[in-house]
């Protein structure tokens, strides 16, 4: 799971272990100005990625997702297992459209986030 903080008005997000390999990617800061919204809705048979979405980083059998996939003509960045709980954190004028995130809480993540957004 990655672990996600609001700091110096930045929402980072840290990969841990392995999934730094997987991902490409050891942390992901993007300026809270970016970030429009979080939600834990995610339905993973409906909106994990398909064969042949994947641009970088890991497909595991449909296991787990981790690195940048391209749906829907939307460039979005996973780092979640099938049985863990997602944010959803949506994004404007950065390198992602969304995030889909595996984490402890998704409740208390996106309430923090959204809590964040509103100063």
């Amino acid at each position: 799971m990655s672990r996600i903080k609001i700091e110096n008005d930045q929402l980072v997000i840290t990969m841990q272990g392995a999934r730094k390999f997987f991902t490409m990617k050891s942390e992901l800061c993007i300026p809270l100005e970016n970030v429009t919204g979080a939600t834990t809705e995610f339905n993973w048979k409906k909106e994990a990625p398909k064969l042949g979405q994947k641009r970088i980083g890991a497909d595991a059998y449909g296991f787990y997702f981790g690195g940048t996939f391209k749906q829907d003509g939307n460039k979005i960045f996973y780092d979640i297992k099938k049985k863990e709980d997602a944010v959803v954190i949506s994004l404007n004028d950065t390198e992602f459209d969304t995030l889909i995130i595996g984490v402890d809480d998704p409740n208390a993540t996106a309430e923090t986030i959204t809590q964040a957004l509103k100063g």
